[in-house]
């Protein structure tokens, strides 16, 4: 791995990461990178283009980072066939609805569409949350063969209990959708998506408050979002 590839990709995740301008010493403190090398790194990333250093000295990213994210985003397939499946499943239950990608341990939020009452989320486009922690991520997982490697790595650095959850993972599988409460106060509800007969490595998921989630209502949402991933299944299979 060159290390000055490495490095220049470290400082520019820590730019997108925050959100403010950052000084140098603080991109250095949590890169683990001298100052100078920081500061050499970032005078390459500005004359670039992918960084800007403001009127008080600090570093912020440019709209170069989603360009290139929005390029990816956008020329993937599922991401195509999902928008209008996503505004239909929105204008249906009137709540959160999100279409999520797995990426290694992790799942990756590709669109959410906020409720007109929204309410406080941990995931916005373009975050990431470990996967077994998430309702789409326990979707995709109950039906992917390395469920517990994934599971097991994730555990080793969060208090998640493997037994407890691969149970979880069996009774998702059984019944095709899983429940989460990754954000305070909210309950998601996420069901994986996939094509071809291949491992899902996409899902939508519904998010609610909890405090006004009664069965009924949760059984509604449950019915759309099952409904919605069929008819989007059976779109993917026709590409």
């Amino acid at each position: 791995m060159d290390r000055a590839v490495s490095r220049s990709f470290d400082i520019l995740e820590c730019l997108a990461r925050a959100r403010q301008p950052s000084r140098l010493s603080d991109i250095a403190a949590e890169t683990g990178l001298q100052k100078s090398t920081v500061h050499r790194i970032l005078g390459t990333l500005c004359a670039l283009g992918h960084a800007r250093q403001d009127e008080t000295g600090r570093y912020g990213p440019t709209l170069r980072a989603w360009e290139l994210g929005a390029g990816v985003v956008t020329s993937m397939p599922i991401y195509r066939v999902a928008a209008g499946f996503l505004q239909a499943l929105h204008r249906t239950t009137a709540e959160t609805v999100s279409l999520t990608i797995l990426s290694g341990d992790d799942v990756v939020y590709l669109e959410k569409i906020v409720a007109a009452r929204p309410v406080r989320f941990y995931t916005r486009v373009g975050s990431r949350a470990p996967a077994p922690l998430t309702a789409s991520g326990k979707a995709m997982l109950a039906f992917r063969p390395d469920a517990r490697s994934v599971v097991e790595r994730v555990a080793a650095v969060s208090n998640l209990d493997v037994p407890a959850l691969m149970t979880e993972l069996s009774q998702v599988r059984q019944r095709g959708y899983a429940l989460s409460g990754y954000s305070p106060g909210v309950t998601s509800i996420g069901a994986a998506v996939a094509a071809g007969g291949a491992p899902p490595d996409a899902a939508l998921s519904i998010s609610a408050p909890t405090e006004r989630l009664t069965a009924r209502k949760r059984d509604a949402l449950i019915e759309a979002l099952l409904e919605t991933r069929a008819r989007m299944t059976e779109a993917l299979d026709q590409r």
